[in-house]
């Protein structure tokens, strides 16, 4: 398999693919926790309405994580 994937990725460097998507990985996960804190904390008027659409946005960022 690794034979495989090494073949796929000719000309590539496997540590700065795997940096990158560590990176991408790391980034959907904070898009998440500011999506999740932010609907812990939020005040006003239209806070329902609100705290419902960063659920909704948190639980996204979480999925392509």
């Amino acid at each position: 398999m690794a034979k495989r994937g090494n073949s796929i990725i000719k000309g590539l460097e496997i540590s700065e693919i795997i940096t990158t998507l560590n990176r991408a990985y790391a980034d959907e996960w904070l898009a998440y926790y500011q999506y999740f804190i932010e609907a812990k904390v939020i005040k006003g008027i239209m806070k329902d309405a609100i705290i419902s659409e960063l659920t909704l946005h948190a639980a996204d960022e979480l999925r392509h994580a």
